[in-house]
Order: structure tokens, then C-alpha cells, then sequence
């Protein structure tokens, strides 16, 4: 993406910048000094073209990963594409944004659109519980997968968060702790944020930097979420269905009946269908993470 031609041509305008700013430094402090006023400039120069150069290697850097992300992703390797896209996004993170230059948008815009392509790309989901026992082994395989690489890290922020880390089972039934999962209705990530939600717990929202495909930041997001809703309800029942279907539609159920029991409220119809099945979902894989039962 980015040649020795792209290189040199930052490196160049680097130098015009500067020379520029030269005679407006001319007059700082600096200058009033006995040292040899080209010297000084000279050195100044060399200073900003040595860091224009480290950003210049960080953006062809990144740019090696993204193609080799696009190239995995034409031949259906999603992990590696995805693998491949989260380290060219870590090194473009790494530029301040006073050292971004036209090379390093187009980077960042380069991203974002093979993200994009990634997320229209990707199967539909289907639960676990599916009668389609082909569909249900491609949800559940790649699912164990992402597990495995992931529990060490996800589990340990939901224990700083002082929350059981068997509540990992909310990402696995919601998305298959996929990153780069996407709903109809715009929820996106491991743990399916809504846009005004994932904002509420302090999650970025645009088209170039979405935490909410960020594991960690959307685990962590997650947790303080999950917890007020503990909090709220008292019950981890109620606070499953309440991530499910919103904290307000539990508690009108709650305000009009004076019912407190989620299997009631299940039995006696007061909740959607969908939250009638997602809480039994959830607590099944909570029991297999816990070897025994989920807590209450």
C-alpha cells in the first residue's frame, strides 16, 4: 500500500514543513545562544524527519498487515483476517493524532473499510439450540475456539469487576465471542452493545473506532452494565432478562404486577419469547463453565 516513493514523499514534505517554521524558531531563546544557527536548524530538522520516518515505518507496517488480512479473508481464513486486522489496527492506534499525516488517514479509512467487508462477509448466527444440527456445529466450533483464546483475559476483568466469570456465557450465547458480530438491528461485538448503550458505559461509537469489537473494552463495559443490572433487580435471572430485552421492560413488568420471579413471569407470559428461551440459554452454558449450578 505504501511504497519507498509514499516514504521519501513524506520524509520530503517533513523537511518543507519545517524550513517554514524555521525563521518564526529563529527568534525563541534557542537562538539568542553563540551556537551556530544552521547547525541548530539542521539538527531540528533531522529530529522531526527521524520521527516522520518511525511513523512512516508504523503505517507500512500496519499496511502489510491489513493486506495480509484482506488476502485471508478472500480465502475464507476469518480468524487470521481478523488476527491480521486487530494488529495493523493496534500499530495505527499507536500514532498521536498531532502526528497523523494524509498517509496515516487513508490508513485508518483502509481499516475501517476492510472491517466492514469482514462483517458483511460473516455467516448468520444460529443458536446453539437450533434444529439444524449443521448450522448449530458451525455456531458452537468456531465459538470454543475464540473461547479458549480469550477466557484467560475476559474472565479476568469480570473477576476485577468483582462478577462471576462464568457470566462470559452472556458473550458466548450472544455472539460466540465474535468480535466482528453484527445484528439486523445494529447491535455489534462479543457482547451485542447497542449503540446509545455501549455510549452509556463509556464505549466509542463511529465508523473508524468502535470499542464495541474490542474484547477487553467491551468485556469491561459489559461487567459495569451487567452489575448495575444485579444491582437493580437482585436477581441474576432478572438481570440476564434485562440484558436481553432492557432494563424498563423489566421493571414495568415489575411496577405492574409486583412479580419478582423471572420463571413466574415466564410462566404467566409477561415477558417477550425471545427472553423467555435467552435466560435458560445463558444459565445452561453458565453450568457448563462452572461445573455446577449457575448462581442466583
Amino acid at each position: 500500500m505504501f511504497g519507498k516513493k509514499a516514504y521519501l514523499t513524506l520524509v520530503a514534505m517533513t523537511v518543507v514543513a519545517l524550513a517554514f517554521e524555521a525563521p518564526a524558531r529563529a527568534q525563541s531563546p534557542a537562538a539568542s545562544r553563540d551556537d551556530d544557527p544552521v547547525a541548530s536548524a539542521m539538527e531540528r530538522i533531522h529530529s522531526a524527519v527521524e520521527r516522520r520516518a518511525a511513523i512512516a515505518d508504523r503505517v507500512m507496517a500496519a499496511s502489510r498487515l491489513l493486506n495480509e488480512s484482506k488476502v485471508a479473508r478472500k480465502r475464507g481464513e476469518r480468524e487470521r483476517a481478523i488476527s491480521q486486522l486487530q494488529q495493523a489496527k493496534a500499530i495505527a492506534d499507536e500514532i498521536e493524532p498531532s502526528e497523523r499525516s494524509y498517509l496515516s488517514d487513508e490508513l485508518v479509512s483502509a481499516i475501517a473499510a476492510e472491517r466492514a467487508a469482514l462483517i458483511q462477509s460473516q455467516p448468520g448466527f444460529q443458536t446453539p439450540g437450533s434444529s439444524n444440527a449443521q448450522k448449530a456445529g458451525a455456531f458452537i466450533r468456531p465459538a470454543l475456539a475464540r473461547y479458549s483464546v480469550y477466557r484467560e483475559s475476559l474472565t479476568r476483568i469480570l473477576r476485577e469487576e468483582n462478577l462471576p466469570p462464568e457470566l462470559l456465557a452472556v458473550a458466548l450465547v450472544e455472539s460466540g465471542l465474535n468480535p466482528l458480530a453484527l445484528s439486523h438491528k445494529g447491535a455489534r461485538g462479543i457482547w451485542q452493545f447497542m449503540p446509545a448503550t455501549a455510549e452509556r458505559y463509556g464505549l466509542a461509537v463511529g465508523a473508524t473506532d468502535d470499542h464495541r469489537t474490542s474484547p477487553e473494552h467491551s468485556t469491561r463495559a459489559a461487567a459495569r452494565y451487567l452489575r448495575d443490572l444485579y444491582r437493580q433487580f437482585e436477581d441474576w435471572k432478572l438481570a440476564l432478562a434485562a440484558y436481553n430485552c432492557g432494563e424498563d421492560k423489566i421493571q414495568r413488568v415489575i411496577d405492574r404486577t409486583g412479580v419478582r420471579d423471572f420463571d413466574e413471569m415466564a410462566r404467566r407470559g409477561l415477558l417477550p419469547a425471545e427472553t423467555r428461551k435467552y435466560v435458560p440459554a445463558v444459565l445452561a452454558v453458565w453450568t457448563k463453565l462452572s461445573g455446577g449450578a449457575a448462581s442466583r
